[in-house]
Formats: C-alpha cells, sequence, structure tokens
C-alpha cells in the first residue's frame, strides 16, 4: 500500500538526522533530571499527537493545537529564559573565541588538595569553585570581593567556623581568590543522593550553568568530592585529587591528530542514549517527510484525442513537455512517468495551423499532485482537410427478371 511506503533519505536528509541527533542528545544532557526535560518530552508528546492529527485529517485537533503551540512557545520562553539562555551561550561560538587564559599552576592544584583534605579532617565544611573558561560570576548572588593569593591559611580562616563567612562559597579565577561567602543556585536534579546536602546541591547548580570545578568538603562525612557538569566523584587521597585538578585546570590541550580510538570512544561513550536519540529523531523525520510537499519536474508526450473525421493530424510540435509538479512526499516517490498524460482535445480545432496553450485541464495527474508550469506552454498543431474518395459503381451482375 502506498500509505505503508518509506520515504528514502538523501545525502541532505542524512545530515538533516545526523544534526539534529547531535541536537537532541545534548538537549538531554543539559536537562537530565531537570523539570526542563520533563517539559521537552510532554512537547514531544504533544507534537507526536498534532502529526497523527494532521496526518489523519482530524481538523479540530489540528486547528486547536495550531493555537496552543502559538501561546505556549510565549510562556516557555517566560518559564525557562534561564535555561534558554544557558543553552544558547553554550552553542555560541564566542564563548570559545573569548575563553579566558587559565592561569592555574600545579602548585596551586597541590595547595588546594591538600587544604580540601585538611578541612575535612577538622571537620570544617566548604565549598570551593574554580572557575575555567566560562564566567561563574553572573550567578552568584551575596559575593564579597576579595582579590588574594588563595593561600591554605586564608582559605582555613575563611570556612572556619567562627568566621562570618564560612557558609558561602569562594571563587577562585585566573589563579587568584575572586570572591568568598557567595550564594550560589541550587540544582533541581532529584536523582541526587540522600547524603547530599545543600553544599553538593549548590555544587551541581553552578556545575550545570558552567564548567567550572567545584570542590566540597562535608562536615558531617569529612568526605572530599568534586563536582564537574554534573558528575562527581568521591576523593581517598590527596595526591590522586591533586592529579584530577592538574588535568582539569590546565591549559586546553591542542587539537592534534585524531586518531581512531578517538572516534571509537566518541561513539562508545553513552552509546544507549546517543542511539535512543537517533531512533528518535529519525522516526519524526520518518513521520514529518512523508507529509512534506515537495517539487518535482517529469517529461510527458503530448497526445492529440478527440480529432475530427474530417480532418489529417499533420504535425504536432514539441512531441513532449516537461512539467513542474509539486505534492506530498509520499505521492511524489511514488510518481512513473506513465501515470501522466498530457491530451489535446482537437475537437473544435479546423483546418489550418493553431497554437495551444496548454492549462491544467489538458493534464491528467494522479491524487495529491499538483502542476506548477509546464514547459513550454504553447503547442503547435497542423491539421488539413482529408480526402474525399468518389463514390464507385457496383460491379455486381443485373438480376433479369422473367416473366412467366
Amino acid at each position: 500500500m502506498m500509505l505503508l511506503d518509506i520515504p528514502v533519505p538523501t545525502w541532505r536528509d542524512i545530515l538533516d538526522i545526523l544534526f539534529l541527533t547531535i541536537v537532541a542528545y545534548q538537549l538531554y544532557n543539559w536537562f537530565r533530571e531537570t523539570s526542563a526535560l520533563r517539559v521537552l518530552i510532554g512537547l514531544a508528546v504533544l507534537g507526536a499527537v498534532y502529526s497523527v492529527a494532521r496526518f489523519w485529517g482530524l481538523f479540530l485537533i489540528t486547528l486547536v493545537f495550531q493555537v496552543l503551540w502559538q501561546v505556549l512557545l510565549i510562556l516557555l520562553v517566560i518559564l525557562f529564559q534561564s535555561e534558554i539562555k544557558q543553552v544558547l551561550e553554550k552553542v555560541s561560538p564566542l564563548r570559545y573565541l573569548q575563553s579566558r587564559r587559565r592561569d592555574f599552576s600545579g602548585v596551586l592544584a597541590d595547595e588546594i588538595a591538600q587544604v580540601a583534605f585538611d578541612l575535612a579532617h577538622s571537620k570544617t565544611g566548604s565549598l570551593i569553585v574554580l572557575a575555567r573558561d566560562d564566567n561563574p560570576s553572573e550567578y552568584i548572588h551575596s559575593g564579597q570581593t576579595i582579590t588574594a593569593l588563595p593561600v591554605p591559611a586564608l582559605i582555613k580562616s575563611i570556612f572556619n567556623h567562627h568566621s562570618p563567612t564560612h557558609d558561602g562559597a569562594v571563587l577562585i579565577t585566573g589563579g587568584r581568590l575572586a570572591q568568598m561567602s557567595c550564594i550560589l543556585p541550587l540544582s533541581e536534579r532529584q536523582d541526587l543522593p540522600a547524603e547530599f546536602g545543600t553544599r553538593h546541591r549548590a555544587a551541581f547548580g553552578i556545575s550545570e550553568l558552567t564548567d567550572a570545578v567545584c570542590l566540597v568538603v562535608s562536615e558531617e562525612r569529612s568526605e572530599v568530592t568534586t563536582i564537574v557538569n554534573g558528575q562527581y566523584t568521591v576523593w581517598h587521597e590527596p595526591e590522586l585529587l591533586a592529579t584530577q585538578l592538574k588535568q582539569l585546570l590546565g591549559m586546553p590541550e591542542r587539537i592534534g591528530h585524531l586518531s581512531r580510538n578517538f572516534f571509537l570512544s566518541l561513539l562508545r561513550r553513552n552509546w544507549k542514549t546517543k542511539l535512543a536519540a537517533f531512533v528518535l529523531v529519525a522516526l519524526t523525520w520518518m513521520i514529518l517527510a512523508s507529509q512534506q510537499n515537495i517539487n518535482t519536474s517529469i517529461t510527458a508526450p503530448v497526445r492529440t484525442v478527440k480529432q475530427p473525421a474530417n480532418l489529417v493530424l499533420v504535425a504536432s510540435t514539441p512531441e513532449t513537455v516537461r512539467l513542474n509538479l509539486t505534492g506530498n512526499r509520499m505521492f511524489v516517490d511514488a510518481l512513473r512517468q506513465q501515470d501522466v498524460r498530457v491530451e489535446l482535445d482537437l475537437s473544435s480545432l479546423s483546418a489550418g495551423k493553431h497554437m495551444i496553450r496548454l492549462s491544467r485541464r489538458d493534464v491528467d495527474l494522479p491524487l495529491g499532485i499538483a502542476i506548477d508550469s509546464v514547459v513550454p506552454q504553447e503547442v503547435a498543431v497542423t491539421l488539413k482537410e482529408a480526402p474525399v474518395n468518389a463514390p464507385q459503381k457496383s460491379k455486381r451482375p443485373a438480376i433479369e427478371e422473367t416473366v412467366p
């Protein structure tokens, strides 16, 4: 059946599917375990219902959804303006052109790792934010500006239980202590461990908005945790933590030769999520592509019909015309040349040369296909009178009538 035909993707369609797969995968990673992701899933379900209603020709449902989409777009911009801003900042090329030089040294990484474990041993809770390429200052509230070297003694004094700044976070950027007593945005994730408190949730919040490295010390469990890009790691030795900080805070690596292992690891990492995004985008493309109107052109022969009996067709030029057609992609893909007929009606013509302008009624097309134009639009037809044969005498012998 024609309705079950699957559209054959072109190389442009494949690029379209792959690009949207990357976008869908990145959106899932950015909004994972947040209310924004649940809203996106709800919108995807509504979009599927709208597509089915439009495909089946359900006029009322299609009309209601068309009005609803306009209202939803305004509501989404208002409710999720911070998430939209976050996504636009991450995809902006200026983010990479204006990246700030990381000025972290190996000595600083060693000192921060050691001071974190010293705070853990003394059961002193702390939150240290190490900025990288992104600037987390716009997400920080109630911070006190300070310009100093992040020496261990100063960091310990800031987080001392008797200090008025011990409840907030400190921000280290460019190798300098920039702010202290900072209030960070809290994460809305629902999958965080139950033992994680406000400090951990604040570290997750800033790591979801920026690429900062967050170092959290729990005063209840004397535990040191790093949180980067929404992922956390618990450390038990300062040397291992210092090595990891050097890798995270070092200068960006130059792009070198991309080996085969790099592409393999890129495909294998979170391959289930990537495969699910590809399948979802491919199914969406198949549904929408079957409803898409596309343009095509086809060459069809010109045939004459209803020729008067007393006329003879001498010439008809051109013998073929080019038809530019538009229709549903599913019907266009199933279109064959023999399904298209161009017929000239000669019933009203007389002997002589005529220029006939082709119109849509002269072209017979299958259902779901419309004609845009015909090239050329005129056909020259020459007719002449048919020769008349004189009546012939009958050669049958005469029948003699006999009288009895």
